[in-house]
């Protein structure tokens, strides 16, 4: 069963461009209570995550998490801009898109930079 804050057949009007990305383990905070997450994919404004943890649209909570290759934490408050309810095999999920609200220039340039070099090797013959 799939459900979305989102209406079928809109526009993506996505600023960044993202790129794959799995993390193994993402921090945040909610209401004083600390929950794990995984990602899926990473753009310079913000990342999917998939979690156990009920979170409403436009709730903000800080997040941090380390890019498998630089080995960088990245620590700012993200706001859920849209979510998505699974349930596979009795397991409810949601997965959830995140937009980063306060994050250092330099984190921002950092993620970039990753994305870009991702996206170079992939389109490498």
């Amino acid at each position: 069963m799939l459900s979305s804050t989102k209406k079928p057949g809109t526009k993506n009007n996505r600023v960044h461009q993202r790129t794959p990305f799995i993390v193994l383990e993402v921090q945040g905070k909610h209401s004083n209570e600390v929950f794990l997450a995984s990602a899926e994919n990473l753009s310079p404004g913000g990342l999917f995550l998939s979690s156990s943890k009920k979170l409403k649209v436009g709730g903000q909570f800080p997040i941090e998490f380390v890019l498998p290759d630089m080995k960088t934490k990245i620590f700012c408050t993200c706001e859920v801009v849209w979510k998505k309810n699974y349930d596979n095999l009795g397991l409810a999920s949601e997965g959830i898109g995140v937009r980063f609200v306060d994050m250092d220039p330099s984190q921002k340039k950092t993620i970039s930079d990753w994305v870009d070099k991702r996206h170079k090797k992939k389109r490498r013959p």
